[in-house]
């Protein structure tokens, strides 16, 4: 895994790729191969493996809801950032890179079952973390509009709106949901379906990671206190929260272990893709994804001797 994502930093820094076709491959992970990897994973499962799983769930959205409102008030009152830079921070230490990690990491893990964790995983974090981050973003960029000029209000509810609206129509939101929605009413989708949807699939682990690499080296490094801080927040603090988590509530075997390990994965790629279109925390946002997909060579061995696998 970490030899793809390495090739794929190679590639980016010798710039056998350039930004349009580095956008064309990101496109195909997350717009194509991810969501059909997802649907079929989903859909081959049970109603009953499903609703086995809602402790999992549960836990998910504490550890990566609460975690992502924590760094947001330590961003806003202690680091003393806007609103946008503080919610990319936030973004940046709850969210991890299901989408491009967790499937190579957790097939091999877990096997195909696994795919269910996954999918939920990014799930949760795509419909409560990403449009959480956009409207902060949306709504600090329209205050610093009105700040400079006498341009008409833009109201925060038409931005929330707007923000989930576009997440809807993405296909990695909502493949997940309709195969979540089929197993619920205990709807069988046709083998030939899945065939298809299976063979495109079955590029996700192998580019999900190239793609990775090649984001992390459009960017240049940059270390300081706050950057570390993200760091261990991420690799260190959550999923040591997330420890306490499943315990608490219950999470029973290997599903508690799932828990811990995704939030042992490096930070996503999305606070790097939002930073430039808002031309906030940039830097940061790119350094933070660097240094921990790093760090993860230490830290993921540590996590994984610490739930036994």
């Amino acid at each position: 895994m970490l030899f793809v994502i390495l090739l794929g930093y190679w590639a980016g820094r010798s710039h056998r790729f350039d930004a349009d076709q580095v956008k064309g491959i990101n496109a195909l992970v997350l717009d194509f191969a991810f969501p059909a990897l997802m649907f079929v994973g989903i859909s081959s499962t049970t109603r009953r493996e499903m609703l086995a799983e809602m402790p999992f769930l549960l836990a998910l959205f504490i550890g990566f809801a609460g975690f992502y409102v924590l760094a947001l008030l330590i961003g806003r009152h202690l680091l003393r950032h806007n609103l946008g830079a503080a919610a990319l921070l936030a973004c940046s230490v709850s969210f991890p890179s299901v989408a491009f990690m967790g499937v190579p990491i957790f097939k091999d893990l877990f096997g195909h079952s696994s795919l269910l964790s996954v999918s939920a995983a990014n799930a949760l974090g795509i419909l409560i973390v990403v449009p959480a981050t956009v409207v902060l973003l949306e709504i600090d960029a329209s205050r610093a509009k009105l700040a400079g000029a006498s341009a008409a209000p833009v109201k925060d509810d038409h931005v929330i709106r707007s923000a989930l609206i576009s997440s809807f129509r993405k296909p990695v939101v909502w493949a997940p949901l309709l195969a979540f929605l089929l197993v619920l009413v205990d709807l069988r989708v046709p083998a030939e379906m899945e065939s298809m949807l299976r063979l495109i699939g079955a590029t996700t682990s192998g580019v999900a990671l190239f793609a990775s690499g090649l984001v992390s080296a459009a960017f240049k490094l940059k270390i300081d206190l706050e950057i570390i801080g993200n760091v261990i927040a991420k690799m260190v603090i959550q999923p040591l929260c997330m420890v306490a988590i499943v315990f608490l509530i219950g999470v029973s075997a290997p599903l508690s272990h799932e828990a811990i390990l995704i939030c042992a994965i490096p930070t996503a790629v999305f606070p790097s893709l939002l930073a430039p279109r808002y031309d906030v925390y940039v830097s940061e946002c790119a350094s933070t994804l660097i240094l921990t997909t790093i760090v993860m060579v230490v830290t993921f061995p540590l996590a994984l001797m610490l739930v036994g696998t």
